[in-house]
């Protein structure tokens, strides 16, 4: 009997605990650009406060890229699983009809 090398419980649980995890990425950044906004309102420098308005700015894509990054690396995971799954069963009823024939 061969062994799974691939353990669809385990991968659902890694990808649950992710998942929540990168749930909290999209608060944490919005909470993250409330608190830039408020460090520049509040420095008291015109210049420093330019310099934490382009930063976000810069940066802003590269957040969102985080939280999009996850999920495509999530939903990948999930499909190779689901693919590895069928192929495993393909090859179980390939094996038994071969074992039936004369």
């Amino acid at each position: 009997m061969s062994r799974w090398d691939i353990d669809p419980a385990g991968v659902r649980s890694v990808v649950t605990r992710t998942a929540a995890v990168a749930e909290a990425f999209e608060q944490q950044a919005g909470s993250y650009a409330a608190h830039l906004q408020g460090a520049a309102g509040a420095c008291g420098s015109q210049l420093v406060g330019q310099a934490l308005a382009d930063f976000a700015s810069h940066n802003q894509h590269a957040f969102a890229e985080v939280v999009g990054r996850t999920t495509r690396v999530l939903g990948g995971a999930v499909e190779a699983t689901t693919a590895y799954l069928a192929g495993d069963l393909e090859m179980a009823e390939r094996a038994q009809r071969n074992a039936t024939r004369p």
